[in-house]
């Protein structure tokens, strides 16, 4: 251990001074000295029992405490008794003395008071956040001290979520843990960061203020959103296929997947005889399947500048990547292979069609990352490329938006490409105040103008829709609150009716 050498030059210097000051004025130097005799050995004294209590030096370097107003109030009426003071030596030892009563009252209060230490905060957040979802975070305080106190928290939420603070007052009992949740919404996929928690709580005599900052720096990723999946599952579970976009034709066949039963008729299969069922019943019950065709799915989004419009607080690509995700969830569960391509300018990210859990989380990862770019979509590129490559015979789902200009009529001459090998379809995502802009009575100059754009962008979307059909390629003008449903019903009625 490394033991402070000491100072005999300060020590020195602080003795001759104090020296002086006795002799020029005793009447104010003897008060001071008692009084700091006093408090030092008032300090020493909690120190002995609590080794752990930090020193005054290393609190108020750490910045941990504020004086209140009280003490402000307190300094200002010592001015008053200045006034009956008979000279003016009397009236500086006066003031002297009363300042320094006032700063051991303070000193008191610091040492008298429960430490910030005796506090423990524990921030409590998924690591991955849902986008456009309420995602809780939970702060649980526990008060180890002997002393109940009323705490003024601070959580710092990162700013992009729109609330940067989170003030809760909270009374705590000694001993006690408690906790209180709130809600964040994130608008934007990415790595984000909460910030340490500050609590803030008065001292016994309401002299100080402490103030310190508890835990670390959380990091936090907001991904598509996660939470839709389990939603959706609820909905399943409760028998809500037609919400969930699932009710589609049934093929029964030779397959795997058990469809209904039935009774018995001559020339079935005695395997496909299901006795408990047939005990119930009292007669021959048989057991249906549904033929099930494994299939690859290609999501092939478009990441342009168009797709970064705004719908409902989320971009219309935010929309896209939500609806890929359910997607591709059911994909995995029946078995099938999903794969995903983003594009722009030029392609960006490609992963090609896997099967099962791994893959799906890669899926999901490669979803996280995609963001628009200020640039118009170059298909021709994109589709030369998914042609270039030795896919299998797949359902390419093209998610674009068709308002996007010049750039969409390259589509009719590049889709050809691949639609002699691969079952596609062009989904639009068609922002819904556009309908309404459209379908609504002109009160304004300016709304006429308004409506007649409106009603120009739907009107060549319709048209475009209608040369692409022409190609034999099938398309959806959908609003972005329709892609789940629109995209889970079609890859069914595909996969059931074996298309590919």
């Amino acid at each position: 251990m490394i033991q402070k050498k000491p100072k005999p030059l300060i020590e020195g210097l602080v003795l001759v001074i104090g020296s002086v000051l006795s002799v020029i004025a005793p009447f104010v130097v003897v008060p001071l000295a008692l009084l700091v005799a006093l408090v030092a050995y008032i300090l020493i004294f909690f120190r002995s029992r609590d080794p752990n209590v930090p020193s005054l030096s290393d609190i108020l370097c750490q910045g941990q405490i504020v004086v209140t107003t009280r003490v402000v109030l307190l300094l200002l009426f010592g001015t008053l008794p200045l006034m009956l003071a008979k000279s003016h030596s009397g009236a500086i030892a006066l003031w002297l003395v009363y300042n320094f009563v006032v700063l051991m009252l303070v000193l008191t209060d610091i040492v008298i008071s429960p430490r910030p230490e005796n506090l423990a905060i524990e921030r409590r957040v998924s690591q991955k956040l849902s986008i456009g979802r309420d995602n809780r975070v939970e702060i649980v305080v526990s008060n180890n001290s002997h002393r109940p106190l009323n705490l003024e928290i601070v959580d710092e939420s990162p700013v992009e979520f729109g609330e940067n603070g989170h003030n809760v007052i909270l009374e705590l009992d000694q001993r006690t843990s408690k906790s209180f949740s709130y809600m964040v919404k994130p608008v934007k996929r990415g790595c984000y960061y909460f910030n340490k928690t500050v609590v803030r709580f008065r001292g016994l005599l309401e002299l100080v203020i402490f103030q310190q900052e508890y835990g670390e720096a959380t990091a936090v990723e907001v991904y598509p959103d996660i939470s839709s999946i389990s939603r959706f599952e609820l909905r399943m579970k409760r028998g809500q296929q037609a919400e969930a976009g699932l009710i589609t034709e049934r093929r029964r066949g030779l397959g795997s997947n058990f469809e209904s039963l039935r009774e018995y008729v001559s020339g079935d299969e005695f395997r496909r005889i299901d006795w408990k069922a047939s005990a119930r019943k009292n007669k021959l019950i048989t057991r249906e399947f549904q033929s099930e065709v494994n299939q690859s799915v290609l999501v092939v989004l478009d990441c342009s500048r168009s797709m970064g419009a705004v719908v409902d607080n989320l971009t219309l690509l935010d929309h896209a990547v939500n609806s890929a995700l359910i997607l591709g969830y059911q994909v995995m569960k029946k078995g099938d292979k999903i794969g995903l391509l983003a594009f722009s300018d030029k392609p960006q990210v490609f992963l090609p069609p896997g099967r099962g859990k791994a893959h799906y989380y890669s899926f999901l990862r490669h979803l996280y990352a995609i963001s628009a770019n200020r640039v118009e979509p170059d298909y021709d590129s994109v589709l030369r490329a998914v042609s270039a490559t030795r896919l299998r015979r797949s359902l390419l789902m093209i998610i674009t938006d068709l308002t996007s200009g010049e750039a969409v009529q390259k589509m009719l001459a590049a889709i050809p490409m691949v639609s002699r090998k691969h079952l596609t379809v062009v989904v639009s995502v068609l922002d819904p105040k556009l309908r309404e802009i459209a379908d609504a009575v002109p009160e304004s100059v300016d709304a006429v103008y308004e409506k007649v754009v409106a009603r120009n962008l739907i009107e060549r979307v319709a048209g475009l829709s209608r040369h692409i059909e022409k190609i034999g390629v099938a398309t959806m003008m959908i609003t972005p609150q329709q892609l789940n449903s629109s995209l889970l019903s079609h890859y069914l009625q595909v996969k059931l009716r074996s298309q590919l």
